[in-house]
């Protein structure tokens, strides 16, 4: 590709923009999967790597040779993806033998197991919204239906059922984070 082509994207032309997305996206997308041997990781990659020349087009423009800097950038990405999986990788692993641990133990171990993460859930379901917090403990702790809940605030089983969906990805989010935060002082030794 020409250096004319990158100095009209620096210059915010989309129609040079879609050139170089259409020309770059079929030799990116192999060069990104031989790394991280997922075609769907790959195609998320690339998308990021575009969305990084739109942002730094001016930048880039200047460069002697703006292909460079687009594989430079997908080597970068894909490698991070990597190390990223194998932290990913050694939590589960962690857990997996925390399991197996846990198995073994006692019952008053595993009460203690059990306390810990209930009150790790209870610190969850506190940073909801708190309608959110009203409509998912109905829900989860006082046992009511979706229709119970329209009901009784005058709202529709739907939007029920989008709280309490919002809800559990957020607890999730919030136990996950939680989990990841003690995986790491545990194995840096903090």
């Amino acid at each position: 590709m020409n250096a004319e082509l990158f100095a009209l994207l620096a210059e915010g032309d989309e129609t040079a923009f879609r050139r170089v997305f259409h020309y770059y996206t079929p030799r990116l997308r192999p060069f990104v999967f031989s790394i991280v041997k997922s075609n769907a990781v790959a195609e998320e990659i690339v998308q990021d790597i575009f969305m990084k020349l739109w942002a730094n087009r001016q930048s880039v423009a200047q460069k002697e040779n703006p292909s460079s800097w687009l594989f430079t950038v997908a080597a970068r990405q894909s490698l991070s993806f990597l190390r990223h999986m194998s932290v990913e990788r050694r939590y589960i692993d962690s857990v997996k033998a925390q399991i197996a641990r846990a198995s073994l133990q006692s019952p008053v171990e595993d009460l203690l197991f059990l306390r810990e993460d209930e009150a790790l859930l209870k610190k969850a379901v506190d940073v909801l919204p708190p309608r959110q917090k009203l409509i998912y403990t109905l829900s989860r702790h006082e046992g009511f239906s979706h229709k119970e809940i329209a009901d009784k605030l005058n709202i529709s089983p739907h939007t029920v059922k989008n709280h309490i969906v919002t809800a559990i990805r957020t607890l999730q989010d919030f136990v996950r984070k939680a989990s990841f935060i003690v995986f790491c002082l545990f194995f840096t030794g903090n």
